[in-house]
């Protein structure tokens, strides 16, 4: 967004930025930073429930996870959108969709000044059902590892699913940004 503004309004700066390195280097954080801003606001809208999936699409994904918990021979009862395996219940809420992530990885590749559009939302279509498919299989092993293991499914969920979907967030954002380190902006 930023980059097109600086492309259209402020060429001299580019063409100084292109001679000094460091003021490139800068100039790429600066407006990394300020799409940022712009492009991280469907993430907080989403986290604070400023928008929420209608509930008919949680039960849909709650049966669909519960299917997949059912080929696993994984004892459970459905209600809605809870969830109970042994002692405990599970509720599936909008968190638990993975659109998180989604929003994560359109903040960071649409963030990213690269004039090429084309480029940003075909990456966002290959990286969008490869998270979505980790968020399934991250649900049901916090389920399967509780069932069979018996660990806390706290513990998975809250630290160890967070660090890895975060890390898998940085390495796809790379992957786009080494593939295209010759398209910045500047």
């Amino acid at each position: 967004m930023f980059e097109y503004i600086i492309k259209k309004y402020y060429n001299k700066l580019i063409d100084y930025a292109k001679r000094n390195n460091k003021l490139r280097k800068e100039l790429i954080l600066s407006v990394f930073f300020a799409n940022m801003l712009i492009y991280s606001i469907p993430l907080f809208l989403f986290s604070y429930y400023y928008i929420v999936l209608p509930y008919d699409f949680l039960i849909s994904y709650s049966e669909f996870i519960s299917r997949i918990l059912y080929f696993s021979n994984i004892d459970f009862t459905l209600e809605n959108n809870i969830l109970y395996i042994k002692n405990m219940s599970f509720i599936i809420d909008q968190e638990c969709t993975g659109f998180k992530s989604l929003f994560g990885i359109f903040a960071l590749i649409f963030s990213t000044p690269i004039l090429n559009i084309k480029k940003k939302i075909f990456y966002f279509i290959i990286f969008s059902p490869i998270l979505f498919i980790l968020n399934i299989f991250r649900l049901w092993s916090v389920f399967h590892f509780y069932y069979i293991f018996n660990i806390n499914p706290y513990f998975l969920h809250n630290f160890l699913w967070e660090i890895f979907t975060t890390i898998f967030l940085i390495i796809f954002w790379l992957m786009f940004l080494i593939k295209n380190k010759k398209e910045l902006f500047v």
